[in-house]
C-alpha cells in the first residue's frame, strides 16, 4: 500500500489467513480510507482465480504425462516454465486475457 496512491482492488479467495483479526483490521482501516476494495471469489471458484489458471498452464507444459525419476527433477521442470513466465509474460498476459474474455470483461 505504501508504494501506489491509488486505490488497490484485492481479490481473494476463502483461505482462512484472509479472515484472520489482524488481517481484517487492516482491510478495514484501508476500505475506511477508500485505498482498498475488497472482493471475495465464491466459494470454491478455482474457474474465477487467476493463480489456478496459470497453476492450470503450469502443469500442462511441465509435467503433464511426463515421468520424474525423482522430486528435483519434478522441481527443475516447473522453475523452468516459471522462469520462462519471468523472462516472457506472454503466456501469463494470455491466460489473464482468457479470464477476462470468460467473465465478459474483455
Amino acid at each position: 500500500m505504501a508504494e501506489f496512491s491509488c486505490p488497490i482492488y484485492l481479490i481473494e479467495d476463502g483461505a482462512p489467513y484472509h479472515r484472520s483479526q489482524f488481517v481484517n483490521e487492516f482491510k478495514e482501516e484501508m476500505i475506511s480510507q477508500e485505498r482498498l476494495f475488497v472482493c471475495r471469489l465464491p466459494f470454491y471458484s478455482p474457474d474465477k482465480n487467476p493463480i489456478e489458471k496459470l497453476w492450470g498452464t503450469t502443469k500442462r507444459d511441465a509435467t503433464h504425462c511426463k515421468y520424474f525419476p525423482a522430486f528435483e527433477d519434478l522441481r527443475a521442470a516447473v522453475l523452468k516454465a516459471f522462469n520462462t513466465y519471468m523472462i516472457d509474460a506472454t503466456k501469463v498476459i494470455s491466460t489473464m486475457t482468457k479470464l477476462r474474455a470468460e467473465a465478459g470483461l474483455a
